[in-house]
């Protein structure tokens, strides 16, 4: 088992006057969890302007909030601010938490202070969710009993107690960890959430705040340079499973089809994955590494698990058409990189493409390598940034000297609606239309999800019956 940290644990709260900064569902699950095991901290709130989820607040718990902008002040006498994953380090309000030298902690790790030794944690650029997914359903197909929590969407401080549970961790939740989980897990690691972290490597060291604690198990998908490379400059990352060719956990080709292999035993084909992409053939692999860290993995009962696997939301997701083209809803690819993964898994098709969003500046170095050597059929270019990844693609084809009678149509649009009407009009049968932004969803949409929600209604709005 890990060994014990020096971060804060629920315990040390007691007798303290506590502050919960951001009172959005993070913020409710400490709240509810504080008042259960730390009946003697004296909860105070803090968020930084009115609006639905201060009023949510306000109707469920008679802990005092305050408003407070970049002047303040902070309410007086706290002691412990626990803060949301929502504040960034350069967010006003966590400037003057730290300048008043109020000892910060958040959620996650508090959560972690007390579960680490039953926890596998997840955390990459890109796949973590999946890759989550996939490890409690191949643990509970093994007859653990398993919950899901984290950045996937259930707070883990409202998840039930458990054996073990697997914890989807972002880099804003990673950033403040004290603690390593029993099994860490990673996926990739790309430049991203510069606006947040402020740099690529502060982005790094967040991320890998997840392993800096000696975690028992470090699995890891080799087949991430950049991932391997950033590993590799860490002082003892011991224990660690790599996933990859020529590793115990790889794809194996047997009669012309490549199959995912655990030790050279072949466990289930890659076409019988219901996870469109090798990406995701890589996934399932840092799920089975995962598993084998708690039990040992029986190949009939993982391969029956997998084919079960019902995938995410938002992630190459099919939305019902009458028509005999297939759109595909992948609004959770808010990075360069997963849209190319996206594109790379759509090769064989001819592609429709709607991208972009709010730009955030990273490194898109992946997937113009994937648009310069399989471009697709079509791009359609979203506010905000989309008519500039137009030029950008552009320029990169010129670069690569592709043929131009290879380069795609490239259209920008004002709207949803124009994007999958436009779409439709260059769509063939057979043909694939995806909503694969590559960029964040704030600015035009509420978040990923109302993306996705306005693309499916354009679906439908759309359709012919």
């Amino acid at each position: 088992m890990s060994s014990a940290r020096s971060g804060l644990s629920p315990a040390d709260l007691a007798a303290k006057t506590v502050a919960i900064v951001g009172v959005g569902r993070e913020g409710v699950a400490v709240a509810r969890a504080l008042q259960r095991d730390v009946p003697t901290a004296t909860l105070v709130a803090i968020d930084q302007r009115e609006g639905d989820q201060v009023d949510d607040w306000r109707a469920q718990f008679d802990i005092p909030l305050h408003i407070v902008d970049a002047s303040g002040p902070l309410p007086p006498g706290i002691d412990v601010a626990v803060v949301s994953p929502g504040f960034a380090p350069h967010n006003p309000v966590v400037e003057l938490v730290d300048s008043a030298g109020i000892v910060r902690t958040s959620g996650t790790d508090l959560f972690f202070s007390q579960n680490a030794s039953r926890i596998i944690g997840v955390t990459g650029s890109k796949g973590k969710s999946t890759t989550s997914a996939l490890i409690h359903h191949l643990l509970r197909a093994h007859g653990l009993d398993a919950v899901l929590g984290g950045n996937v969407g259930v707070p883990l401080w409202d998840l039930p107690d458990a054996q073990w549970i697997v914890a989807e961790v972002s880099s804003f939740q990673a950033s403040s960890l004290s603690h390593s989980p029993h099994t860490a897990v990673l996926t990739a690691l790309f430049d991203e959430h510069r606006d947040w972290h402020g740099s690529f490597d502060a982005y790094v060291r967040d991320k890998l705040k997840l392993v800096a604690f000696h975690p028992d198990h470090l699995v890891v998908n080799s087949t991430q340079p950049t991932l391997v490379e950033q590993l590799d400059a860490l002082p003892d990352v011991t224990h660690r499973i790599n996933v990859g060719e020529g590793r115990a956990f790889n794809l194996l080709e047997v009669d012309g089809r490549e199959w995912l292999s655990v030790e050279g035993e072949a466990v289930i084909a890659l076409d019988e994955l219901p996870l469109a992409g090798r990406h995701n053939a890589w996934n399932a692999l840092l799920a089975l590494a995962a598993v084998s860290t708690v039990v040992s993995v029986d190949p009939a009962v993982a391969a029956e698990a997998l084919r079960t696997f019902e995938p995410l939301p938002h992630r190459l997701q099919p939305v019902s058409d009458p028509s005999a083209v297939e759109f595909l809803n992948d609004s959770l690819a808010t990075n360069p990189p997963a849209l190319a993964a996206a594109l790379g898994s759509l090769r064989d098709r001819r592609v429709i493409a709607i991208i972009g969003g709010a730009d955030r500046g990273v490194d898109q170095s992946v997937l113009r390598d994937e648009i310069v050597s399989h471009p697709p059929a079509v791009l359609i270019g979203l506010p905000d940034s989309g008519p500039q990844m137009l030029q950008t693609i552009a320029q990169w084809l010129t670069d690569a000297g592709v043929d131009e009678s290879h380069w795609p149509a490239r259209i920008p649009v004002d709207d949803m609606s124009e994007a999958v009407s436009v779409a439709r009009a260059h769509a063939e049968s057979g043909n694939v239309v995806v909503l694969s932004p590559g960029a964040p969803s704030f600015g035009r949409y509420r978040d990923y999800q109302d993306r996705a929600e306005q693309f499916i209604a354009a679906v439908a709005a759309t359709a012919e019956h």
